[in-house]
């Protein structure tokens, strides 16, 4: 945009000193250049600041991909180390006791460092944060939760940390391109423009334009909170999958 601005008043100067230079008068030349004069008003982000869109979306997208791959990690290297029936055992032969022991650690410790990133964006660089922080840290929880939901469903169904891993890297890095924050998902092809609903990072990027850029009431985003809550709930059909594959301990190079 800013290099669209020079290049056109570059264009318009030069105009203007031709015209000049043929013995216009200045009061005539102005009109001839720009006939009407656009009066911009942009909501939530007067400044038309990119650094506001951007980072909102893009420290959250960074901080999905280490996730997704943390999370895979953690419980491949049980299978890939053959230590996932001591796991079980240790457990109770409760995978969900298995699964909620191992990921709640990490769950606080993403939350902590996504709660950090809002109040680096939100606190100390002053970005637009209309409706309070209450919302985006909801948001946040729901976007932590919803990413190790969609990690355990990687695994349940590739139970081989090198397949999951690249399952859950693929998808980490697809969603920068998907979300909508650099290209609106509005304008994207239609097949395309599907696929941006099942991710997770979408749903926080409306929650946030939303909530934090243009305040609107909660109840227009009742639906994405809804969206982050039920990835949370992905895995738990398929968890009789991975608990096979731990027990069997078998690892696929």
């Amino acid at each position: 945009r800013s290099f669209k601005t020079t290049t056109t008043l570059a264009a318009a100067a030069a105009v203007q000193q031709t015209l000049l230079a043929r013995g216009e008068y200045e009061r005539d030349i102005m009109p001839q250049i720009q006939p009407i004069t656009v009066d911009m008003h942009p909501l939530g982000n007067p400044w038309t600041n990119y650094s506001i869109y951007l980072n909102n979306t893009f420290l959250p997208g960074i901080l999905e991909v280490i996730i997704l791959l943390t999370t895979i990690f953690s419980i491949g290297s049980e299978i890939k180390h053959s230590t996932s029936r001591e796991w079980l055992r240790i457990a109770d032969d409760n995978i969900l006791l298995a699964i909620t022991g191992k990921l709640l650690p990490q769950t606080i410790l993403f939350f902590i460092m996504g709660a950090l990133c809002q109040s680096l964006l939100y606190g100390y660089f002053q970005f637009p944060l209309q409706n309070g922080i209450w919302p985006m840290l909801a948001a946040m929880l729901l976007f932590v939760m919803a990413l190790q939901g969609l990690s355990i469903f990687f695994i349940c169904i590739a139970p081989s940390l090198r397949i999951a891993l690249s399952i859950g890297g693929l998808f980490g890095v697809v969603s920068f391109s998907l979300t909508g924050f650099s290209f609106p998902a509005e304008a994207m092809y239609p097949a395309f423009h599907l696929l941006t609903d099942i991710l997770p990072l979408r749903h926080y990027f409306i929650i946030y334009a939303d909530q934090a850029l243009n305040g609107v009431p909660f109840y227009y985003s009742r639906m994405h909170y809804m969206a982050l809550f039920i990835y949370i709930l992905l895995a738990l059909p398929f968890l009789p999958l991975l608990k096979r594959a731990l027990r069997k301990q078998v690892y696929i190079a």
